[in-house]
């Protein structure tokens, strides 16, 4: 039997794209020691157009021009103008996935990023080669319509809503596959009160004060400064995490801030590889409905609070957490910090989420969409 050699594409607009290939790599190399999984972003730093106008604009756009996005993302919508940006792209990153593809020699390539997808496959065949490809479509529910812009390929989708999207955009019904949502199995190990209490002395919490988490993935949450101005405003009794990711000016100003007000419990963080543990150590979560961040948390069965969603292209996300009443939709900052005093002060409100996330189901054994990448045939 041939060696299986992966190559998974991503880009670094947002945590989750790379996250979700992560899991997926450990858990194809449980499956099959002998394989061989290897990551690369797909645009190199010479694409520019492609640093720009995807890693960049997307950074700002959902972080600071919150109107941009959305047009961004109805125009975006349109074939036409998918081509259009496609044709500009094409060349440079067709010639630098060549390259990559070459060197490593992968008998299959999986696409964690739309952006990549067709340019993937215009690379293979320009070097006449017959190579798996499957695109992992990280959008659960309300998925924008160029992630199917290429027909001929290979999907694996979270849900029946992705997958009704994709038969809309005239993808063959056969290529498109409902799969678990991957999950890292650290978000799924089982803890109690003990566990909660260790986790909190561990991680230097007061192991008797309720905590709030704010985290918005790779560049923290959105609007985290204003919601911790609001706790400092009106003298929270409850403990803050904060995780500001790769965002170093949130996390400086919120040291300062930790340092300036001593009696607000103010925990801040930037990149963590412990998020579970922040995560379980809280009595409910402030967040942005980002995918992966969103069935993390749930998979916790902690309550959120989302306070900031990408235009339609999470609203799926958060109308899943609204609709299973196990999360709440909040803009303002006050709102937000009367809600979190509801939450703590309810002495019920543990009883009635754990009712609501016993209703909650949602299948992340990852295992399975390894063992569907490694039942492909090799050519």
């Amino acid at each position: 039997m041939a060696k299986r050699k992966f190559l998974f594409l991503y880009l670094t607009t947002g945590a989750g794209h790379i996250s979700t290939a992560r899991v997926l790599k450990e858990e194809i190399l449980r499956q099959n020691p002998d394989a061989e999984v290897v990551m690369a972003n797909g645009f190199d730093r010479g694409n520019i157009l492609g640093k720009v106008g995807f890693e960049l604009l997307y950074f700002w756009a959902t972080n600071f021009f919150h109107g941009l996005f959305p047009l961004i993302y109805d125009v975006s919508q349109h074939r036409p103008f998918v081509t259009l940006v496609s044709k500009m792209m094409r060349f440079h990153t067709v010639h630098y996935l060549k390259k990559v593809i070459k060197r490593e020699q992968p008998t299959d390539i999986v696409s964690f990023h739309y952006a990549l997808s067709t340019f993937a496959k215009s690379a293979v065949i320009r070097l006449h080669k017959k190579i798996n490809i499957t695109v992992m479509v990280t959008d659960p529910f309300t998925v924008p319509h160029v992630w199917f812009w290429d027909r001929s390929l290979d999907y694996f989708v979270y849900s029946e809503e992705a997958r009704q999207t994709g038969i809309a955009q005239k993808v063959p019904e056969s290529q498109i596959k409902v799969v678990p949502f991957v999950m890292n199995p650290k978000f799924l190990q089982p803890f109690g009160k003990d566990e909660i209490l260790a986790l909190r002395k561990k991680r230097g919490f007061d192991p008797n004060k309720k905590t709030v988490l704010l985290v918005g993935g790779g560049d923290g949450l959105p609007g985290a400064v204003d919601i911790v101005n609001k706790c400092v405003l009106r003298k929270a009794k409850f403990a803050v995490a904060v995780v500001c990711g790769k965002d170093m000016g949130k996390y400086a100003y919120l040291e300062s801030l930790a340092r300036l007000y001593p009696k607000l419990d103010l925990h801040v963080y930037g990149f963590v590889n412990y998020l579970d543990e922040l995560i379980k150590l809280s009595d409910c979560v402030v967040m942005k409905a980002g995918p992966a961040t969103l069935i993390e948390v749930l998979s916790c069965r902690k309550p959120i609070i989302i306070s900031r969603y990408i235009h339609n292209q999470e609203l799926g996300n958060m109308r899943f957490a609204v609709q299973n009443k196990v999360g709440w939709f909040i803009q303002k900052p006050s709102k937000i910090y009367d809600k979190i005093e509801e939450l703590l002060e309810d002495e019920n409100f543990d009883a009635r989420m754990a009712e609501n996330f016993d209703r909650l189901t949602f299948d992340t054994d990852s295992s399975k969409i390894a063992k569907l990448l490694l039942e492909k045939p090799v050519h």
